[in-house]
């Protein structure tokens, strides 16, 4: 007889944030992700010790912060086992275990964890152990797969067989990508069975929009900030969406300069000589890229900054970090925030810790750039792979609680009260 599969929450649904799912099967339990909230100077998973000492093994979807910030808290619980995720993931993980320290020190907090404790981790590489979409036997009765996600290079889905039930992990999903790669399971992997469970990326509720138009949105307010004779900064993650708008930018508004600076070029330029490059990069995208970083100006010190924005005609300034609550995007907030020629243009989420000065003149505003799901992604994403209970992660509880009235309405969870599961924390 097959086990029923239990999933816990200690953090991550019904909110933005602090991603960690507790999966279990019988004796066998595992752990998705296990990140931190940029809120209040840092918050964390409600992990439990007992439980996190029993389990067989941490999977990491990816590196942002909100999916990895918390690891070593584990150890500190007692988990002494092994964290799963691609080389990629860990060539960034050192970066942004650096970035979330620099947050909570600058909020006046402190690690729970010495910071010495991301050296103890221990490793294994999902790429090295198992090509994408094939089984790899972690344990007895505990196997997986992983597949690219297109949220970021390294990202990944993963499939999980606890005592031979199935469990779908989307991690942060996108298919909607200029440049990375995206593709669900393919149905052999499933050898007829059914999905036990699915926790799916739902952070954009029920918005319907499609990539395309937000980008004519995004693209059209760059446009008129530049016309009227101002400088566009865009705040981007270290890693992620920057590169997709780095494309975007280059083909689309070709008249207008691009900066960036010399942390995301260097970046950007190693993933693009990396071995393993063509595991996460669409195909065709690399010459594409190569030839936008070729008219890129590459900014890399405090006094360059300052020349670009007072003395240099109007640019998009590319600039992590995402929220602008680290350096250096907060210092080109400063240098831009006395003229109303400017913008600043935000294209992901925004934390409650983000807060502009109430004397600042210039434009400030929110654009979306898509790297996660809305409605019909997840209508798309449950419709291939049909899972008997679905977890939807990623949102605040009012926009989980939209999509969830919407998702019923087009028929899915119609005939069991246990489809949805509850994304409030156990």
């Amino acid at each position: 007889m097959q086990e029923q599969v239990k999933i816990d929450v200690w953090g991550g649904a019904g909110e933005h944030g602090r991603a960690c799912y507790r999966v279990q099967a019988g004796e066998h339990s595992v752990l998705l992700d296990c990140g931190g909230k940029k809120e209040q100077g840092g918050l964390y998973p409600s992990i439990v010790p007992e439980q996190a000492q029993a389990l067989q093994a941490v999977f990491l979807s990816h590196a942002h912060e909100d999916h990895m910030a918390a690891l070593p808290l584990l150890l500190k619980h007692g988990y002494a086992g092994d964290i799963w995720l691609t080389r990629e993931t860990h060539r960034q993980l050192f970066k942004y275990a650096n970035a979330w320290r620099n947050y909570v020190e600058k909020h006046g907090k402190t690690l729970p964890y010495a910071y010495s404790d991301w050296d103890r981790l221990s490793c294994r590489f999902l790429d090295e152990e198992a090509e994408q979409g094939e089984w790899l036997t972690i344990k007895p009765g505990l196997k997986m797969c992983w597949g690219p996600s297109g949220h970021l290079p390294g990202a990944v889905w993963l499939l999980l067989e606890l005592e031979g039930q199935l469990i779908y992990y989307s991690g942060d999903y996108s298919s909607e990508s200029a440049v990375l790669q995206a593709a669900l399971p393919d149905q052999a992997l499933l050898a007829g069975r059914k999905l036990a469970a699915a926790i799916v990326d739902a952070a954009y509720g029920a918005a319907q929009s499609s990539q395309q138009s937000l980008v004519q949105e995004l693209l059209l307010k760059i446009d008129q900030v530049y016309q009227r004779g101002g400088h566009i900064l865009l705040p981007v993650p270290l890693y992620g969406r920057g590169l997709d708008l780095l494309l975007v930018l280059n083909e689309q508004l070709a008249h207008i300069p691009l900066a960036a600076e010399a942390s995301l070029v260097k970046e950007w330029e190693r993933l693009l000589q990396a071995e393993d490059a063509s595991l996460w990069l669409r195909t065709g995208s690399q010459a594409r890229l190569r030839h936008a970083l070729s008219k890129v100006r590459t900014v890399a010190a405090a006094e360059e900054r300052q020349k670009l924005v007072t003395d240099e005609p109007p640019h998009i300034i590319l600039a992590p970090d995402a929220m602008m609550l680290a350096e250096p995007a907060s210092s080109y907030g400063k240098l831009l925030m006395d003229d109303a020629q400017h913008a600043i243009l935000f294209t992901g989420h925004v934390s409650a810790d983000v807060a502009m000065p109430a004397a600042m003149k210039c434009e400030a505003a929110s654009y979306l750039y898509k790297v996660h799901q809305g409605l019909p992604d997840v209508q798309r994403m449950l419709g291939e792979l049909k899972p008997q209970q679905v977890l939807l992660v990623h949102a605040n509880a009012k926009a989980t609680e939209q999509l969830v009235h919407e998702l019923k309405q087009l028929g899915f969870g119609a005939q069991s009260e246990h489809f949805f599961l509850p994304y409030r924390q156990s």
